[in-house]
């Protein structure tokens, strides 16, 4: 294979859509409860044209035919960083020989992304490219998200483990210390990421949010909700009918007991009641305790991952140095 680097045109942009819509099958038919109208190569192609309209994205070409292509968009706060971030849906790569052609696609424009001043680079890869996901972490990148999804059904085998009810905005205050829970769990050690959370009175007034309460001898020992959609993660799983877990917490000392369970089962059936098709998740990887929880209990269907590049680089003071 002699691969052609270059940049991205408008006449570009059906063969992009049709590589996307090629793995986007891949990955359905492994996990079928996925959205059908992301298999639509029209669909793909209205997201590009947004996306790639003045964007420095690149097409790789091995004697005409185009095997990938790669194009982002710029985020003003990752990691506290000014950020180029490629969606699931606006990278490709060959499934045949992902590896190489994500390496040298990333080698063209990762220059081009430092230029633009972002010294983070982020990437989102469909679960069904096993070979994709190891080029990017030969390349510096470490996952730092995962989509996951499942069909809302209970759990089987699952006792309550605590006094559930839905909240109301009574529960503000409660709510209110979870949610501040949550924050510092994901800020700590290991996972160390810094989360924003909604104010809860205006989340739980919002149309369509949903939380339970666990109580343990008559104080809140955790909380689950349900949002519409899935406005935080991977954008191939936003749909009228899935429904996303989020927020989700368990106060230090009542982890381990069956309590996410049981508030899981609760949304579960809920998610059901109002006829969602799948309930979708996303959680920080870096996240040990909510990686072994959701891992469990949802299918993976997306990655993310993230590169962090040395300032000096974008300086031009490599500042390269022999010892003695």
């Amino acid at each position: 294979m002699s691969l052609s680097i270059t940049s991205m045109r408008e006449d570009h942009l059906e063969d992009a859509a049709a590589l996307v819509t090629r793995r986007y099958k891949a990955l359905r038919a492994r996990v079928p409860l996925m959205p059908s109208r992301y298999e639509q190569r029209d669909t793909i192609q209205g997201m590009l044209r947004g996306i790639a309209a003045g964007n420095s994205g690149v097409i790789a070409v091995d004697r005409g035919r185009v095997l990938g292509f790669m194009t982002g968009l710029p985020l003003e706060d990752l990691l506290g960083m000014r950020c180029a971030y490629s969606p699931e849906w606006a990278n490709a790569a060959d499934l045949q020989d992902s590896r190489r052609i994500y390496e040298e696609m990333y080698t063209f424009l990762a220059p081009r992304w430092i230029e633009d001043g972002c010294l983070c680079h982020a990437v989102s890869v469909l679960a069904i490219d096993g070979e994709g996901m190891e080029g990017w972490q030969w390349m510096g990148f470490g996952m730092i998200a995962v989509d996951g999804v499942r069909l809302p059904r209970p759990l089987p085998g699952v006792t309550a483990k605590a006094e559930v009810r839905q909240a109301t905005l009574g529960d503000e205050g409660e709510v209110r210390e979870l949610f501040t829970g949550l924050a510092r769990h994901v800020a700590a050690a290991p996972t160390y990421f810094i989360h924003e959370m909604d104010d809860p009175e205006e989340w739980l007034a919002k149309p369509g949010n949903l939380l339970w309460l666990a109580y343990q001898d008559g104080e809140a020992a955790g909380c689950l909700g349900l949002e519409a959609g899935h406005k935080g993660g991977c954008e191939v799983l936003q749909d009228e009918k899935t429904v996303n877990v989020e927020p989700a917490f368990i106060k230090e000392g009542q982890r381990g007991i069956g309590i996410g369970a049981t508030l899981l089962n609760h949304a579960l059936e809920r998610a059901a009641e109002e006829g969602y098709t799948r309930c979708a998740v996303d959680f920080e990887s870096g996240n040990p305790l909510a990686a072994r929880f959701w891992m469990q209990r949802f299918e993976p269907v997306c990655y993310s991952l993230v590169r962090v590049i040395d300032e000096r680089v974008a300086k031009g003071k490599p500042d390269a140095k022999i010892g003695r």
